[in-house]
């Protein structure tokens, strides 16, 4: 596995193109040795020290966060090294190919985006069923993720190039969209990730675009738009976790109602593209924040309620 890796870095480098493939860590072999290496260990012992051999390989993400305790997190943690072996050989497999999917996909998004230079680390590695990619702060520090699990569980040839495209946008929005609580900076930053790779890849579905997990978003939501914009429209400026939610996590916040999991993302993308559609990509990924939350206003304004 490990050498794999190596080689693939190793033939990658011998082009021009790769050498400007931003550098990211694998941390998969690790989890792969561990969880094979621990399996005859107790439960709790074999917890304990999972979580202190990797807070020190990546501070900060093998933690409680989003609100869970200690002891759910522990459990966490005890699921997913008990549900690891059936999912082995496609984890490692996933890992295997993402050195090559990750170059295509850097010199696929420096054709559009040629100042591409990602400031933050970027790992791969077993999130435990947390996410097949994205940016987290932890501890301090913004971090690159993508989740070697989810990405086996979700992607595919057809989806890998895509998603990759929208993760990439995510690591190089970051220079010019600071990260903020807000409900309506997630809706931008999410929404343009989605219709960046929409433009990126002509002729993309929904489930290209990710619009389709858990359930298809669109179908549920296009008949009664007006209604989901109005409903965004009254929270645009809540920091409420709950919130966040409701509109971004696969299973959703106690505002949820009839409204499809993760359907703000495709919300966010209709906005995006009905204010992106006589602009430039790089044009839209360097609109400042203050610019976006009016323009996001004005275009939700004209929605009727």
């Amino acid at each position: 596995m490990k050498r794999s890796i190596l080689l693939a870095a190793a033939l990658l480098a011998a082009s021009p193109a790769a050498a400007q493939v931003p550098a990211f860590q694998s941390q998969v072999e690790a989890f792969d040795d561990f969880a094979t290496a621990s399996a005859s260990m107790p439960a709790a012992e074999r917890v304990k020290a999972f979580r202190a051999k990797f807070d020190a390989l990546l501070p900060g993400f093998y933690e409680p966060r989003f609100g869970a305790t200690e002891a759910q997190y522990d459990a966490r943690v005890q699921k997913a090294l008990e549900a690891y072996p059936p999912t082995r050989d496609k984890v490692l497999a996933a890992a295997r190919e993402f050195a090559g999917a990750y170059a295509t996909a850097s010199a696929h998004f420096r054709g559009v985006f040629p100042d591409y230079a990602p400031t933050m680390p970027i790992y791969l590695i077993h999130s435990l069923g947390e996410m097949d990619g994205g940016t987290r702060e932890l501890r301090g520090r913004t971090v690159a993720i993508f989740g070697a699990d989810m990405i086996a569980k979700i992607h595919d040839g057809g989806t890998i190039g895509p998603f990759l495209d929208h993760e990439l946008f995510h690591f190089h929005h970051a220079r010019y969209f600071p990260d903020c609580p807000a409900l309506w900076c997630s809706l931008w930053q999410e929404g343009l990730a989605v219709y960046v790779a929409a433009r990126m890849n002509p002729g993309a579905d929904d489930r290209a675009l990710l619009l389709t997990i858990p359930r298809p978003i669109r179908p549920e939501v296009e008949p009664k738009l007006a209604q989901a914009m109005c409903f965004v429209r009254a929270r645009l400026g809540s920091t409420d976790q709950d919130d966040y939610a409701t509109f971004f996590f696969g299973k959703g916040g106690k505002a949820q109602g009839s409204w499809p999991p993760r359907f703000g993302y495709y919300l966010g993308y209709v906005l995006a593209k009905q204010l992106g559609g006589t602009m430039t990509l790089d044009a839209l990924a360097r609109l400042p924040p203050e610019q976006v939350k009016a323009k996001l206003e004005a275009a939700l304004a004209a929605y009727r309620c």
